[in-house]
């Protein structure tokens, strides 16, 4: 399997989810805070890389990125009993 690089933007691309988030994890809502382990990230929800795609991008904090990358594939379905994610719902994910 060829191992996809991200692209050369990819600072641009990852800011520009982050404002559009207002700096805050998409999941828990969590403001961005290092200094108490709340460092966000950017999140293929593809696990690809090279798609750069809105819809595919979520801003997580690290403890939310985990759980989100163990958890969620894009075209998931959701149990009826079992609510989705708040941020999958909001993004009409779910």
């Amino acid at each position: 399997m060829k191992h996809e690089r991200y692209p050369d933007n990819w600072e641009t691309i990852a800011r520009t989810i982050r404002d559009a988030a207002g700096w805050c994890c998409e999941a828990c809502r969590h403001p961005h805070d290092p200094a108490s382990g709340y460092t966000l990230t950017v999140h293929h929800l593809d696990l690809n890389p090279v798609n750069n795609n809105r819809c595919n991008l979520v801003a997580l904090c690290q403890r939310c990125h985990l759980r989100v990358q163990a958890r969620y594939r894009p075209g998931q379905q959701w149990l009826p009993f079992v609510d989705a994610p708040g941020w999958a719902r909001r993004r009409e994910l779910a």
